[in-house]
């Protein structure tokens, strides 16, 4: 019955001692803690440098081929002859098309031979006139009739030429449904001639309220590419300027030479035009990835030294100009040649020591 309390005694005492072993334990486990590794952030780092910038207005443009011509008849008649076929090229001068003008012709020949006729009779009269032996007014009657006999020769040769339909330049033809033996009335559309040259005109209109642009001055013409959805672009030189505004809109036009060899555009497509509205100027452009939000304003975490020669983060509030692509301007809070974190600043805080993934020293 007396080892009840002595066993009682020794539980307590060793529940004590574990107890305050397990105490040092903890404190000494906070304490090698605390003296771990300090908190880091890996960040991509941006040395900000200048950068040329010129704003521009976007605006819509529209292709215009250099020569271009919707093929019509001017006479009726059935089609005799057929020298082309839909997305053929064509050599100026070449024939296209043939009307049926048998009897043109016919008259030709017979217009021709009465020419020949009445030559034949002035030249007569004329001697005769030169030995009184007829008189003047017959002499005028037959010179009369001899130019009526040129003119009725021209005039069937017009008709002739206008059945008979010629490239007027070198072409490339657009599909058509005209077929041998169809009978055309006049001013049938026939197709498309849209001319072969090295160049296109991209025409295009600027508000009133922005700087006139000079002769041979350049913008940038944007276009969908054939195999993607992703614009290509070409320089555009300006070659003409509409002499007045637009009286619905106010606007300027402008027409600009693109050459075919830098940029595919066809005639009627619509392309972005890049205008520029301002003169070229050096600012200082950061990624957009290095500007973080709230809603106090926005700020950037500039990456500075301390005393042990580690870089921390340093969170300075900025004033942003315009974004260009996946870039943007900073017009205040930020000097040349600062190293700024860009890709991961939004995981920063200030006083976080920095690691870098890289550090890129240009834009």
């Amino acid at each position: 019955m007396k080892l009840i309390p002595w066993l009682s005694v020794v539980v307590i005492v060793s529940a004590s001692v574990g107890g305050l072993f397990y105490y040092k334990d903890s404190l000494s486990n906070n304490q090698q803690m605390q003296s771990g590794p300090e908190p880091s952030a890996k960040v991509e780092a941006f040395r900000a440098v200048n950068a040329n910038y010129q704003k521009q207005l976007s605006v819509i443009g529209e292709g215009h081929a250099v020569k271009y011509i919707a093929l019509k008849n001017e006479l009726a008649g059935k089609v005799s002859k057929l020298n082309i076929a839909s997305g053929d090229v064509v050599k100026k001068g070449q024939v296209l098309l043939e009307l049926e003008h048998t009897e043109e012709l016919a008259s030709l020949a017979s217009a021709k031979a009465t020419k020949i006729l009445k030559q034949q009779t002035l030249a007569r009269y004329q001697e005769l006139a030169k030995e009184k032996r007829i008189s003047k007014e017959n002499v005028d009657v037959a010179q009369a009739e001899y130019r009526i006999a040129i003119a009725d020769i021209a005039r069937l040769e017009a008709i002739i030429a206008k059945k008979v339909i010629v490239a007027p330049f070198d072409a490339s033809i657009g599909i058509h449904n005209i077929s041998v033996g169809q009978f055309l009335d006049s001013n049938t559309d026939i197709t498309d001639l849209i001319g072969i040259d090295d160049f296109i005109w991209v025409d295009f209109k600027v508000p009133q309220i922005y700087p006139q642009l000079a002769i041979n001055s350049t913008v940038e013409v944007t276009a969908s590419g054939a195999s993607s959805l992703v614009g290509v672009s070409s320089a555009a030189v300006i070659s003409s300027v509409e002499p007045l505004l637009t009286q619905d809109s106010r606007q300027l036009k402008y027409r600009a030479k693109v050459l075919k060899s830098e940029l595919e555009v066809k005639p009627n497509q619509l392309v972005k035009v890049a205008v520029p509205i301002t003169s070229a100027q050096s600012v200082i452009m950061v990624p957009s990835l290095a500007i973080v939000r709230d809603q106090l304003g926005e700020y950037i975490f500039k990456l500075v030294k301390d005393e042990n020669g580690d870089y921390r983060a340093s969170r300075e509030k900025v004033t942003l100009g315009d974004r260009v692509n996946e870039q943007v301007i900073v017009n205040e809070g930020l000097a040349l040649d600062e190293l700024v974190a860009a890709k991961g600043s939004f995981k920063l805080r200030p006083g976080l020591k920095i690691r870098f993934d890289n550090e890129k020293m240009g834009g």
